[in-house]
Order: C-alpha cells, then sequence, then structure tokens
C-alpha cells in the first residue's frame, strides 16, 4: 500500500469518526431541547386547563392571581378601568380628627371620665352682665368667704338677758318692716347677718334688741339700697321707741364692733346659682326663697353654712313640686355636694318648715301666701324619707 494513500485514508476515516461523533452530539442537544420545550408547552395547557375550570366555576368574577405581599405589609387590590388590579398598601386610620374631637366609630379610653353634667352658662356667653367667663370663680370665692365668715350657731347662749326666741320674734317683725319699705331682698339677709355677727360679740340688754335691729336695717339698707330709708322712718317705724340720736349711735357703735367688715355670702346669693343649676322655673325659685327665708328666724340653722341652707331649699322644692330627678349630677356639679350630703340638710329644714305650720310668727308665711309670691306658702309639705 502507498504510505501517502493510506495516510489519505487514514485522515479521511478520523473526520469521519468525528463527524460522526458530532452528529450524535449534535442530535443529543435537540433532543433535550425538544424534551425541554414539550413540558413546557405541557404546563402552560395544565394551567389555562385550571384557569377555564375556576371561571366555569365562579361565573361573573374575574380571577386575579397577585404576587405576595412583602412581610409587615398589607396589600389591597384594587380595580382599575381595564380589569386589571393594582397593589396598595393599606392605610391605617388616625385615631382622632384633624380637630381632635372624638368621634362615634372612635373606641373610648376606658380610664376616660364621663361627663354628664351641663354647662348652664353657654346660654349667657354673650351677655356681660352674665360675667360666664368667671362667674365660677366667683361663687368658688363666695364658698371660701362663708367659711371665714361662719358664726357659732349657739352664739345666742352666750347672752344673760335674751334669748333665742326673742330674736326669732325681732328677725319676724323685722320680714314686716322690710315688706312695707320695699326693700330689696339683699337688704333683710345682710341685716339679720348684721345683728347675728354683733350679738355673738357684744351683750346686749332686752330693751336694746328692738334698737340694734332697726340699726342693723339701716345699714343693711345704705349698703343694698339705691334710695335707703331716712333714719326718721325708722323711729317712726319703731312707734318712737327710739330716738333719731339712738339709732345714730348704735350706727356708730355697731360698725365699729363689726370693724366695717359688713359683706357676707347669703344663702340667697348661692340659691339663684342653684336654680339656674336645676333649671327651676318662677314658682319653683319662688318657694326656694319661702324657704331659706324661713330659715332665718330659728338661729340653729347657724350651723349649716348659707351654700348648704340653698342646696337644701332646692332638694326640697324639686320634692314638693315632684321633680324627678331629685338631684341632678349638674346640681351636683355646682353645689358641690353630693345627694346624700344635702339630704342631711334639707331633713332638718324640713322639720322647720313643718314646725312654721303651728308657729305664732307669721308674717314671712303671709308675705309668701299673695299672689305675688303665687301663693306658695300655701304649698302642702313633703315628706323626706
Amino acid at each position: 500500500m502507498n504510505p501517502s494513500l493510506s495516510l489519505f485514508t487514514q485522515n479521511e476515516n478520523a473526520s469521519r469518526k468525528a463527524t460522526a461523533n458530532n452528529g450524535k452530539n449534535n442530535n443529543g442537544k435537540v433532543l433535550r431541547n425538544a424534551t425541554s420545550t414539550t413540558n413546557v408547552v405541557t404546563g402552560g395547557r395544565e394551567a389555562l386547563a385550571n384557569v377555564t375550570n375556576l371561571r366555569k366555576s365562579h361565573p361573573g368574577k374575574s380571577t386575579t392571581v397577585s404576587q405576595q405581599a412583602p412581610q409587615g405589609q398589607i396589600v389591597r387590590k384594587k380595580a382599575t378601568s381595564k380589569g386589571k388590579t393594582a397593589k396598595r398598601p393599606l392605610e391605617l386610620e388616625p385615631e382622632k380628627n384633624v380637630r381632635g374631637k372624638r368621634r362615634k366609630s372612635d373606641k373610648m379610653d376606658i380610664d376616660e371620665e364621663i361627663v354628664l353634667w351641663e354647662d348652664i352658662d353657654t346660654q349667657d356667653s354673650m351677655d356681660p352682665q352674665a360675667v360666664s367667663c368667671y362667674v365660677n370663680d366667683i361663687y368658688d370665692f363666695m364658698m371660701e368667704k362663708e367659711k371665714q365668715d361662719r358664726l357659732e350657731p349657739t352664739f345666742m347662749s352666750s347672752q344673760n338677758d335674751i334669748n333665742e326666741k326673742m330674736r326669732a320674734i325681732l328677725v319676724d317683725w323685722l320680714v314686716e318692716v322690710h315688706r312695707m319699705f320695699k326693700l330689696l331682698p339683699e337688704t333683710l339677709y345682710l341685716a339679720v347677718y348684721i345683728i347675728d355677727h354683733y350679738l355673738q360679740l357684744k351683750l346686749i340688754p332686752r330693751d336694746k334688741l328692738q334698737l340694734v335691729g332697726i340699726t342693723s336695717m339701716l345699714i343693711a339698707s345704705k349698703y343694698e339700697e339705691i334710695y335707703a330709708p331716712e333714719c326718721n322712718d325708722f323711729v317712726y317705724i319703731s312707734d318712737g321707741a327710739y330716738t333719731k340720736e339712738q339709732i345714730l349711735a348704735m350706727e356708730q357703735t355697731i360698725l365699729n364692733t363689726l370693724n366695717f367688715n359688713l359683706t357676707s355670702p347669703s344663702s340667697l346669693h348661692f340659691l339663684r346659682r342653684y336654680s339656674k343649676a336645676a333649671g327651676s322655673d318662677y314658682t319653683i325659685h319662688t318657694l326656694c326663697k319661702f324657704i331659706i327665708e324661713l330659715m332665718l328666724v330659728d338661729a340653729k340653722l347657724l350651723k349649716f353654712l348659707p351654700s348648704e341652707i340653698a342646696a337644701g331649699a332646692v332638694y326640697i322644692a324639686r320634692v314638693m313640686t315632684q321633680k324627678t330627678p331629685l338631684w341632678t349630677p349638674t346640681l351636683e356639679h355646682y353645689t358641690t355636694y353630693t345627694h346624700d350630703e344635702v339630704k342631711v340638710v334639707a331633713l332638718e329644714m324640713n322639720e322647720l318648715l313643718k314646725r312654721s305650720q303651728k308657729s305664732a310668727l307669721k308674717a314671712i308665711k303671709k308675705k309668701y301666701s299673695t299672689a305675688k309670691y303665687c301663693e306658695v306658702a300655701l304649698l302642702p309639705l313633703a315628706e323626706l324619707v
């Protein structure tokens, strides 16, 4: 054999073997690629069949496959105009609105205080005479002042020549004098306070008691009235028992003894505030005035503060007129007295009210039995339990 031919034959055989091997490798790759493509098509058909079955089982509903939301974030799907869905984070609603007012949908805190009383000064916010912006401060000061000016309920026991019955007769007579002169209600309460304050500090004989009474009324008239009665008017009303000089001398004695300290809160001042808190009409308010005026006669009631007397009068009047509830949260807020506290005062005041029906001192009852005062003195009494 020719060596060159033999070499050529060997190279040709090697080339054929290499081509055959390359063909085998290429066929293997094509086979694997074809298998992979078949699997993808088959999987897509199966997924499409599943979606078709899902639509048949739930007609009329759009089926959308959404991606998994990131951890810690809530995704809400929103349908767009093209039927697609858009993902956005869920916004948390604030607990309160912009102004900080509580809404009905907001949850109430457990420790939050529930306000039940009514603001009685809201309607008077535009009235300058009502001084609604600092009226509460005024009454807070008055409640402190009444404690400082409190008199001893047993001061009459220190008197040697007069007693509580004589004082009651004097007060009943001064009520009649007050009505004849048509004086302001504050004048009567201030006159009785001046009498009691002076009797607590000074011992007086029996024949000077009426002089102390008319002089105290004169001082109170000068303090409260625009046109106060003259000194000669009190000489006339006392039937000439005392001269003008005696009245003026007693005026100086009383003012110097009291050191000109005349201003003190009365139960009438508190009653006006409490009647407003109770929503009382004219008849109920007049009934309360009748009750607290009767309390002026008995010195034993001085053991209660004027604010307590006013609160007790409101309580009794509501019982007599059958108002319910007897003691409201608004009354408790403005009087600062609870139902149990005011009931103790009202029970003792009601007993005095019953005794006054049989008393010989009729000036106050006569006054409040007229049509001007709605005849509240003729109303039937109530039983407090």
